[in-house]
């Protein structure tokens, strides 16, 4: 089973190089991992890692319309925070309409004749929420082929560089479709080895405030499944509670956040040696906790 992996920093701590060397080693040494699949949300990775493919995103659209009807609803719904009323609506088009495609729901909503006030209301709020999606610019991202998450999962390192994605809103619903497509495939059971994914920025996903619920539950569950990620985030208070507790192994760089520091302190039981040196790390210094040591190490990576 594998370990999820939570990495946190400040910017410039050093996070995006530790991770670029936790992927080329378990890429070398676990002779189990199938695919590593890095969301680069800066553009990062491809100066950092030696062997990749590289992936347009535009090259790698995501369908959001699933054959599990209530799914998609429910992942439509919490990526684009819809009201009751309106995932309703969802909801019913997608049991009376065979719809392939983001953009045909799109043009059924247009139509739709509203037969109440609330209706009518529900209908244009969706469409506003729904209207960034399918912009000429950002349209071809959402109509991909319903295998690709198969074929996907069974490439070697594959660099998304989600960076192209100028719009951080549509950067974020990519990023999330992405996600539960994957999750899925290997809930189904049709990945033929480890992947490994990493998940850059978790706070765009995971906000405390406003987390993907979906994607926050399937933390605890993805692993026995074959799926291990490593979650990286500059301020460790500002994501779910899930990322703290579903994570074995977390790697602290140096915190500036009085608010991080208290929370990695509450977590992780550091010794006073340790709390007093979180803000003074330099750059590729790091505390890695992890449940196969004894106590938490100082590392410096190289």
């Amino acid at each position: 089973m594998f370990q999820h992996v939570l990495v946190v920093g400040s910017t410039g701590s050093g996070k995006t190089y530790t991770v670029s060397r936790i992927v080329s080693k378990a890429v070398k040494r676990d002779n189990e991992l199938r695919s590593v699949i890095v969301f680069d949300w800066h553009g990062e990775y491809t100066g950092l890692l030696d062997v990749y493919e590289y992936i347009d995103p535009w090259d790698l659209p995501v369908n959001i319309i699933g054959s599990d009807i209530y799914e998609t609803v429910d992942l439509i719904s919490d990526v684009l925070e819809l009201t009751h009323p309106q995932s309703f609506m969802v909801e019913k088009i997608l049991s009376r309409e065979k719809i392939s495609n983001i953009h045909e729901l799109y043009r059924i909503l247009e139509s739709l004749e509203d037969v109440a006030s609330w209706m009518r209301e529900s209908r244009l709020s969706l469409l506003r929420k729904l209207s960034p999606i399918v912009r000429d610019a950002y349209i071809d991202l959402f109509k991909g082929d319903r295998n690709n998450y198969v074929n996907l999962a069974g490439r070697s390192v594959m660099i998304i560089d989600v960076s192209k994605i100028k719009d951080p809103l549509i950067r974020r619903i990519y990023i999330a479709f992405y996600l539960k497509k994957l999750f899925s495939v290997a809930l189904e059971r049709m990945l033929t080895g480890r992947l490994l994914i990493v998940v850059e920025e978790a706070y765009n996903l995971l906000n405390r405030d406003k987390p993907i619920r979906l994607i926050s539950r399937m933390l605890a569950e993805v692993r026995k499944f074959g799926i291990g990620l490593i979650i990286v985030t500059q301020s460790p208070s500002t994501v779910v509670e899930d990322v703290m507790i579903n994570t074995n192994t977390k790697i602290i760089h140096s915190l500036k956040s009085s608010c991080d520091i208290d929370l990695i302190n509450k977590t992780l039981y550091l010794t006073e040696e340790f709390r007093q040196i979180i803000p003074y790390l330099d750059v590729g210094e790091a505390i890695i906790y992890s449940r196969s040591y004894k106590k938490p190490l100082l590392i410096k990576v190289k």
